[in-house]
């Protein structure tokens, strides 16, 4: 399968560039693994907001991993938003929302 970045669905693309930035920059030590997890602790204490988003966005430093993990939000997300929500860019995105949601409820 030939995967062309400018056909990716916008959703999609946006999700996968996002944790590519987080992939760089924990790879170049820009920023720490560990201020990315989810902390509950944290994010009730000391309002570290950013947890509740960036917990769905990290997929570990570069490597093989990284890859496969990134491949498969391409693949799914992509054929998801080009199926059952094509030309609805902003109800796929809704569906994502309340999903991570529910995850962390």
């Amino acid at each position: 399968m030939e995967l062309n970045f400018f056909e990716i669905p916008p959703v999609t693309k946006s999700y996968f560039l996002a944790s590519t930035c987080l992939m760089i920059l924990c790879s170049l030590d820009l920023v720490s693994p560990f201020t990315l997890y989810l902390n509950w602790g944290l994010v009730l204490r000391h309002y570290q907001l950013w947890r509740l988003v960036t917990c769905f966005l990290f997929f570990g430093n570069f490597g093989l991993p990284f890859f496969w993990n990134a491949y498969v939000l391409v693949y799914y997300c992509g054929s998801l938003e080009e199926t059952s929500f094509s030309g609805k860019a902003a109800s796929f995105l809704w569906m994502i929302i309340v999903s991570c949601w529910m995850l962390l409820v």
